[in-house]
């Protein structure tokens, strides 16, 4: 039985579950099992290199038609903030 969150009614998931996207190391095939899992799978794109981040996202688009996503960076990822 899956527990029901306002965070599961809200994306469509079957559990609670979240992957931290961490640029650099939680890329698309990451993402895309956990999606496929039932949960949200995010691709890290804090200080990410564009083009790795881009990559993973295709392959996370790829791999699943679940929900999915990516960490979009904020002001505090740039240098010298």
């Amino acid at each position: 039985m899956a527990l029901r969150t306002a965070f599961t009614e809200l994306l469509s998931l079957r559990h609670p579950i979240a992957l931290a996207p961490m640029g650099g190391v939680s890329g698309g095939a990451l993402a895309a099992a956990l999606s496929n899992g039932g949960g949200l799978g995010l691709v890290g794109g804090g200080r990410a290199d564009p083009a790795w981040v881009a990559r993973e996202m295709e392959i996370a688009a790829e791999r699943t038609g679940k929900s999915w996503g990516r960490r979009v960076p904020d002001v505090g990822d740039q240098p010298g903030h």
